[in-house]
């Protein structure tokens, strides 16, 4: 992502291009008109049998998600592992993915988040923000928010307990995340984790153009992470790859150091790129890592 706007936002401040364009490029969507699981031939992550989830244990969700720029309600769809009669006494993680393509991309990353501790201990709920996968609209900032309202919105509905509740969101998935803990008062998880997050526009253009310009000359968008955080004061878990090209590591330093919460933990993966996480560190680690996370009192 750095290297991609790097350039683009050099080239827009001299040729005067206009910055909606480059807001477009924050969200390269991929349209789909269904989901084929682990029959989808591009994963993110290529998983061993052991960890993938019977069809009798997920399920299509489908969410009525309002758009105030439209003025109307838009169909997205989400994904969720588990029992949907007994959200209302189960642990379920909210997981957001990132910027690119859909569900089925992202399937093996909320399956494997499904064998947390042992398969199923957890329930999963991962959503496609409007424009993506099969869900309607097209791709904003407020409409993250808005997406991530209507999956917060749905799981009050089943009877969802915050205490027992956790957001995860995974690089773009990071944005909605922090906000909806910030300005969602009425539904506060127990804990966040984030990984490889960006700090905010504003940083990721005076740290990778040529120029230091204001982020709003080239771009209408703000994803401010890291002045946010200092608003959040739940547990935090991050974890980013050092050799991380497309959201540099200092992005989510900055973001790790202003959490005013009293408790938080850093994972730094040595040799990992942005997507490499859970990879690098190994399936079986990454997963412990997190349990140990999340069952810490």
């Amino acid at each position: 992502m750095m290297k991609k706007i790097y350039f683009i936002s050099t080239v827009m401040i001299l040729s005067g291009c206009k910055k909606v364009n480059l807001d477009g490029l924050a969200f390269p969507s991929e349209k789909l008109h269904h989901y084929d699981y682990d029959g989808y031939a591009d994963p993110e992550i290529v998983l061993p049998d052991a960890y993938k989830i019977e069809p009798v244990n997920h399920h299509l969700i489908e969410l009525n998600s309002y758009s105030s720029e439209k003025g109307e309600t838009q169909k997205i769809y989400g994904e969720f592992i588990g029992d949907t009669n007994t959200i209302s006494t189960d642990s379920v993680i909210m997981y957001f993915h990132g910027q690119s393509r859909h569900n089925d991309f992202y399937w093996t990353r909320e399956s494997l988040l499904a064998n947390i501790g042992q398969k199923h201990q957890y329930a999963i709920f991962m959503i496609d923000y409007r424009g993506y996968g099969m869900s309607e609209g097209t791709s904003s900032e407020i409409g993250l928010y808005e997406d991530a309202d209507a999956a917060i919105d749905w799981l009050i509905s089943k009877g969802a307990n915050p205490s027992r509740t956790f957001y995860y969101g995974y690089s773009l998935g990071a944005i909605p995340a922090i906000d909806r803990i910030v300005y969602r008062t009425d539904f506060t998880p127990s804990k966040l984790i984030i990984e490889s997050p960006l700090a905010s526009v504003q940083y990721l253009t005076q740290s990778s153009t040529v120029i230091n310009v204001n982020s709003k000359f080239v771009s209408t968008l703000e994803f401010d992470n890291a002045e946010k955080m200092k608003l959040v004061n739940i547990p935090l878990m991050w974890l980013h790859g050092v050799e991380d090209t497309y959201v540099n590591i200092s992005n989510g330093e900055l973001i790790f150091g202003n959490h005013s919460g009293v408790y938080k933990e850093a994972h730094r993966i040595e040799g990992s790129d942005h997507s490499e996480v859970p990879v690098t560190m190994g399936l079986e680690n990454y997963l412990n890592a997190l349990e140990m996370f999340i069952e810490k009192p």
